[in-house]
């Protein structure tokens, strides 16, 4: 019967325990994916093979499903000889799909600043390098917020996914508990709403971001 109280307090502390596997990987995957998606739209901003490479890698993982990926890493490694474990594969798979969305929310936001403000630092005699940390990096923050909150949360819901390869998250724990008590129901309220507070904890800290950013401003 929906709604066991018995049931939901002896449920709650193992989704917890799930939660903080899921947090763990989402929190990973969105900091790695902050430099390696620079990286990518960086060179995607070039001309060249390296261009060639990076717009070929944004198109492959942008368009094969997340979990085709993990599958991929965690048995192609494993074929290979050098297995990697479940949550380190998920980790990989997830960063690989998500750092090419991250480099197009870069992209966008380099194609926002204007070209005169490059055309500009190239005639103060700027480098590169100073000319993107100094002018133009600081910029793009300001502009990618919004979206990199929506990948954030993206990002932690995706997590779910590891649970194919026995990653014990939240929704591998769910899904034990559901086999183990066949409560389908109480089982998956409790980790829609986990779920739901951890996007939002993840939606307001990029609206104080942005404030913060628009304040500083």
């Amino acid at each position: 019967m929906p709604f066991d109280l018995h049931f939901i307090a002896r449920l709650i502390p193992a989704l917890i325990e799930g939660a903080e596997v899921t947090v763990e990987l989402a929190i990973l995957t969105f900091a790695i994916c902050l430099v390696w998606g620079l990286i990518v739209a960086l060179a995607n901003s070039t001309r060249g093979p390296l261009s060639w490479f990076a717009g070929a890698y944004v198109q492959i993982v942008r368009n094969t499903p997340l979990l085709i990926q993990m599958y991929i890493v965690y048995f192609g490694f494993s074929m290979a000889g050098f297995g990697l474990s479940g949550f380190a594969s998920g980790l990989l798979a997830l960063c690989i799909q998500n750092g090419g969305y991250v480099a197009e929310i870069y992209r966008g936001g380099l194609q926002a600043v204007s070209t005169r403000q490059y055309e500009a630092g190239r005639a103060l005699g700027m480098r590169r390098w100073t000319l993107y940390t100094v002018v133009i990096i600081p910029q793009v923050v300001a502009r990618i917020v919004p979206p990199m909150t929506n990948q954030a949360i993206s990002i932690t819901k995706d997590t779910s996914q590891v649970a194919a390869i026995a990653v014990m998250d939240m929704m591998k724990v769910a899904q034990v508990w559901v086999e183990s008590s066949a409560n389908t129901y109480d089982v998956f309220l409790g980790v829609a709403i986990i779920y739901l507070v951890l996007t939002s904890v993840a939606s307001v800290a990029g609206k104080l971001f942005e404030r913060r950013l628009a304040f500083a401003q």
